[in-house]
């Protein structure tokens, strides 16, 4: 018997398609069921969709509309540095080259933005031809006006310009010689014209927000109509990218998302409100009643314990909450001080107290092992941390999510070393065999391998391309992992004074002020948080082009 064809999409605000113009083939290298609940993706597709004289369709690592071959540009939106190689092998499988030199005319343009290049692009560098670093809104109308008003020129030419156009956010890595040695960047040289530092770029405040554009009934969040209420964390923890990445925090104000909580409401009945700091949002009880009001579900992706009370955990439950979720990083003080995490042990307890007096039976914990400085100690207090929560909640079930420590880019803790593979397999069999004794307790662990190719990926520079296109080629990481580029790319504490890949992107965090943070980490003093107002500590927050940070 023949199964039924799945639910077919169903588009929702796109304006209809345009004829003629540029086509962008926008490729997110995942399955569908993943992109098409990534907010970025459907931010992207939808300002593609709108900007005069473009095309744009939509390409998954297991789902195509049509050959990527015939596109005017091959547009990757990469949230993970994990999809990388999958990126690769969406270019090989359609016939492409994977070097930007080994292009010709006749080849579509391969662009790349997202989360994941624009804290460190360099990986990716001799495969991609020009990176948008930064928020799409404000860069993306820029960079297609110029490309379509060029359609036809020969490719090194293009390229030259686009690089010498100095369009905000664009960067052309073909343009620059970039010398490397021990993970490092020795020199670095632009060709022509080219900018020798790329800013950055933040969509202007209030922005259209992310959202649903084409609902997927069976993607990774069941349908739900999924709508960005802010951006940034003001928390500052030291070891997340999401905190310093989109420095300043922003509160989208509830006028602005209140059309879209009402379309989310007839077009999926389930809203989820996405954001790094969705429980910060001074509005967020009138964001999840707006929600209730117009006869819909509605769940968020994580709440800080220290922002619940009874009167949010009603309006959570009411939503249909069913699992809450918060992250408490490290089993022990010190450790969490040296994260900057604001959350402690008591704040954890209550949390799942108050779960359980409204009828919750299920908690999730997020949490790191691989710390610099945990010893197995630390470890097995995290196990027993989660047993004492679930005897808080009362009855049912505490998940313990654990990932190993990735030192991100541009984030205070970007220069610490990477516990070794085998360190790493052996803290989460300690912390597994120690949850197993906890009455209540399941603990969920990533593997460890996965995570070293994490860091590879986010920390080095153009010496781990090769790596990278060998396993694209059907390689395996083992060995990559094992060679002298990896060993000095995760090995070593980096000095915070030195040139890193990512060094020439502007409108980060400054590099004084992630200096002192990651030496103020060592003392256990608290993070310098994001907040409004002229900020001369991170550089960043406070700046006069968002008049509506939190």
């Amino acid at each position: 018997m023949s199964r039924p064809p799945p639910p077919a999409d169903q588009p929702l605000d796109l304006p209809p398609p345009q004829r003629g113009g540029w086509r962008y083939a926008l490729a997110f290298p995942n399955r569908k069921a993943v992109g098409a609940a990534n907010l970025g993706f459907q931010a992207v597709h939808g300002l593609l969709a709108a900007l005069p004289g473009a095309q744009c369709r939509r390409a998954f690592a297991d789902a195509a509309d049509g050959d990527l071959g015939s596109a005017d540009a091959v547009a990757f939106s990469l949230s993970f540095e994990g999809d990388y190689p999958a990126a690769l092998g969406m270019l090989a499988a359609a016939g492409l080259p994977l070097r930007t030199a080994e292009r010709t005319r006749g080849h579509p343009l391969v662009l790349a933005g997202g989360v994941g290049p624009t804290l460190n692009p360099e990986p990716l560098a001799p495969f991609v031809d020009a990176f948008l670093l930064g928020e799409a809104e404000a860069a993306l109308p820029l960079l297609h006006a110029f490309l379509a008003d060029r359609r036809g020129q020969d490719r090194g030419e293009l390229l030259a310009a686009l690089a010498d156009a100095r369009l905000p956010g664009v960067y052309v890595p073909s343009r620059y010689e970039v010398e490397e040695a021990g993970g490092a960047v020795v020199a670095r040289r632009p060709l022509g014209d080219a900018p020798v530092r790329v800013d950055r770029q933040w969509a202007p405040c209030p922005w259209d927000p992310a959202r649903t554009r084409v609902r997927t009934p069976d993607d990774a969040f069941g349908g739900a109509y999924l709508l960005e209420v802010s951006r940034g964390c003001p928390h500052g923890c030291r070891f997340c990218a999401a905190g310093h990445l989109t420095r300043p925090t922003r509160f989208l104000p509830r006028e602005v998302l209140a059309p879209w909580i009402a379309l989310g409401a007839r077009a999926a009945g389930k809203l989820g409100l996405v954001g790094a700091a969705v429980s910060d949002h001074p509005d967020f009880a009138a964001l999840g009643e707006a929600a209730l009001a117009a006869g819909a579900a509605f769940t968020v992706s994580s709440f800080r314990a220290e922002n619940l009370d009874p009167a949010r955990l009603a309006l959570l439950v009411r939503g249909g909450l069913r699992t809450l979720t918060v992250a408490l990083e490290a089993g022990t003080e010190p450790l969490r001080r040296f994260l900057g995490k604001g959350l402690g042990e008591e704040d954890l307890l209550r949390a799942a107290g108050l779960a359980g007096e409204a009828g919750l039976r299920a908690l999730r914990v997020y949490a790191m092992v691989g710390l610099p400085g945990e010893a197995d100690a630390d470890v097995e207090a995290l196990a027993e941390v989660a047993g004492r929560a679930h005897r808080a909640l009362g009855s049912g079930q505490v998940t313990l999510s654990a990932a190993p420590f990735v030192p991100k880019p541009q984030t205070p803790l970007q220069g610490e070393a990477m516990a070794s593979e085998g360190v790493l397999k052996r803290r989460l069999r300690l912390l597994v065999a120690r949850g197993a004794r906890q009455d209540g307790v399941q603990v969920a662990v990533e593997p460890a391998r996965a995570a070293r190719v994490q860091g590879l990926l986010s920390r080095g520079g153009r010496a781990v391309a090769p790596l990278l296109e060998a396993v694209a080629r059907g390689g395996d990481w083992r060995g990559a992992l094992r060679s002298p580029v990896a060993a000095a790319v995760l090995d070593h504490p980096r000095d915070p004074g030195e040139r890193f890949p990512w060094s020439f992107v502007s409108g980060a965090p400054a590099p004084a002020y992630l200096a002192a943070e990651a030496a103020a980490a060592r003392t256990g003093r608290p993070p310098h948080p994001c907040r409004p107002g002229p900020c001369r500590a991170c550089g960043v927050c406070g700046s006069p082009q968002d008049p509506t940070q939190g």
